[in-house]
């Protein structure tokens, strides 16, 4: 809606007086100078008085109290009305009210009819990228994919990338903040074509507001259809909704940054050191450090995870910071002096872990918080190995999967399996032709420190039927327990069984 036709609207039977209008720009909200705000939206409608103005900078359109000093703004360039301090509010409301019932009746509307009947953000989604004809790709400030449309194949390799990943690294964000279309961008949601040499393809940008506040991007990636006059003019209507969505469905989406935050997170997309030193001072951390990388395992939705899940997760372990990424919770745990995670933070965890169905992956201890990227990496490879080998731990310590990892980095099954001790291919045949169960219990001995007592009750045999198999064992195998170098290769051995699945 234009100025003139929004003024002309709510001017019936008050006191509200044109006096310049330019009709350059759709007014999509309305909103209250408070004298705070030193940049102005082109697409707002601003009421207040002129006294309230920051360096008395009229915005774009505006409706200001007549009083002596806005009467006197007679040759103004922006889009300006008066009218008289009494009915000040009411002309408010008034417009609010003509805004709102505009936007409900076009494609803007669509959108939030669409948002209602799902209450989430990617229908919403899919239905501007189906009405652009291109994707769509929503991102927060910091450069996070909080949601991306699926009707389109993405296939750009770095937005593949990115949108797999969850958030765009370090040396993207920095990329893409020095492009000249990007720095010179106006505070506004007013579309602008952003291109880049790592990406073949064009991008239309519009910032996303709440409130007045930057919360994202609503980025369209140009492939399907180019870039045309009409998406200049949608856009900006995807991201007043998507806007609206997210203040009235999704909050959740848009958390309010901590320093520690702030800190957790440059820190996981690659930030140098030069970007992380200055955002250390001031910040307390405990001499000794552990990494958690918590996922659900049963999909319950963001908002249970960046509500319920975070909050209970600092009840219970007390200064604990953290951050979201990759679709999870990364969080630095104090220890104190603990050089590991005491028994009580284990239990915490394996309760949170059972009481809100996710998966935790805890790290090695470690000292300096600028180690937490590579810490956190831990913890989630403690996960991934741990569904690797199919284990039921919901809590996953990395000190028990770090010979399983430095067995992945390594090469392929078959050339690690060059590495086994031939006495357990032995043992296998023979339990296989012969019914028995000799390799097994050679594993179990092994993990009970080679203690016939504990190995008896661990297999729930008698000794002497265990003494039986550790002769036999070793009259097949020619191997002697008493050489702690071999004991040593045969329980690697065993990890790489299991590793690679060849265990019987």
């Amino acid at each position: 809606m234009l100025f003139t036709t929004l003024i002309n609207q709510i001017s019936a039977g008050n006191s509200v007086k044109i006096i310049h209008s330019t009709d350059l720009f759709d007014i999509k909200d309305t909103a209250l100078i408070d004298g705070s705000c030193a940049e102005y939206r082109n697409s707002t409608l601003y009421f207040g008085y002129f006294e309230q103005l920051s360096d008395g900078k009229l915005p774009p359109q505006c409706v200001l109290a007549r009083t002596p000093a806005s009467e006197a703004l007679k040759n103004s360039s922006s889009s300006l009305a008066l009218v008289d301090c009494g009915e000040l509010f009411l002309a408010v409301n008034a417009a609010k009210t003509a805004v709102d019932e505009s936007r409900e009746s076009g494609f803007y509307g669509e959108l939030m009819d669409c948002a209602a009947r799902s209450g989430n953000l990617e229908p919403v989604v899919n239905l501007a990228a189906s009405k652009l004809g291109n994707s769509v790709v929503l991102l927060d400030t910091d450069y996070k994919v909080l949601v991306h449309s699926t009707i389109y194949t993405i296939d750009d390799p770095l937005w593949a990338q990115n949108i797999a990943q969850g958030y765009c690294s370090y040396e993207f964000v920095n990329a893409v903040q020095k492009l000249d279309s990007v720095k010179n961008a106006q505070p506004t949601s007013d579309p602008v074509v952003v291109t880049c040499y790592a990406s073949p393809l064009r991008k239309l940008s519009s910032k996303i507001f709440i409130h007045e506040k930057l919360v994202g991007i609503v980025l369209m990636l140009e492939k399907e259809t180019p870039i045309s006059t009409a998406h200049m003019l949608l856009l900006p209507v995807i991201s007043a909704a998507v806007g609206d969505v997210i203040a009235r469905y999704a909050p959740y989406m848009i958390p309010g940054n901590t320093a520690y935050q702030k800190l957790l997170y440059d820190l996981l997309i690659g930030a140098p050191p030069s970007q992380i030193a200055p955002q250390c001072v001031g910040l307390q951390f405990s001499p000794h450090l552990c990494a958690l990388c918590i996922r659900q395992a049963r999909y319950l939705g963001q908002r249970h995870l960046k509500e319920d899940v975070a909050a209970k997760l600092v009840y219970r372990l007390p200064q604990t910071r953290f951050t979201f990424h990759e679709n999870g919770i990364a969080a630095l745990v104090p220890l104190g002096d603990a050089l590991e995670l005491p028994v009580e933070q284990r239990q915490i965890l394996e309760d949170l872990a059972s009481g809100e169905y996710l998966r935790i992956g805890v790290s090695n201890t470690f000292f300096s918080p600028e180690n937490f990227a590579k810490r956190y990496v831990q913890a989630r490879r403690a996960l991934d190995l741990s569904g690797q080998l199919q284990r039921p731990d919901t809590v996953c310590y990395y000190a028990d999967y770090s010979f399983y990892d430095l067995l992945d980095s390594y090469g392929s099954p078959e050339t690690l399996g060059l590495f086994c001790h031939p006495a357990l291919s032995v043992l296998s045949r023979y339990d296989h032709d012969n019914g028995m169960n000799l390799y097994h219990t050679l594993e179990a001995y092994l993990q009970c420190d080679c203690s016939v007592k504990d190995t008896a009750q661990k297999l729930f045999i008698h000794r002497n039927t265990l003494n039986y198999r550790l002769e036999r064992i070793q009259a097949l195998t020619q191997i002697d327990l008493g050489n702690s170098n071999l004991r040593f290769l045969l329980a690697m051995s065993y990890r790489i069984d299991h590793f690679t699945g060849r265990d019987f």
